[in-house]
């Protein structure tokens, strides 16, 4: 009996933050929305990081043709 107190302010608390927590619900068009503009955001980055390391590797390549 000297547990109950205790056992209901712990289950009192594990309630009011399991209510409290938001619920996260993404359908599928905010899904395509959010992938669009990721790819809008992103795109242009790494379509430059491309062009840069295949500039590095075109000259790394050269580099070793003259060596040779």
């Amino acid at each position: 009996m000297k547990h109950y107190p205790t056992f209901f302010a712990i289950a009192t608390s594990w309630l009011a933050l399991l209510a409290c927590r938001p619920v996260i619900a993404i359908g599928w068009p905010e899904f395509i929305i959010l992938v669009i503009l990721v790819a809008v955001l992103l795109g242009p980055l790494m379509f430059r990081l491309y062009r840069f390391l295949d500039k590095i590797q075109k000259a790394s390549q050269a580099e070793e043709k003259k060596k040779k």
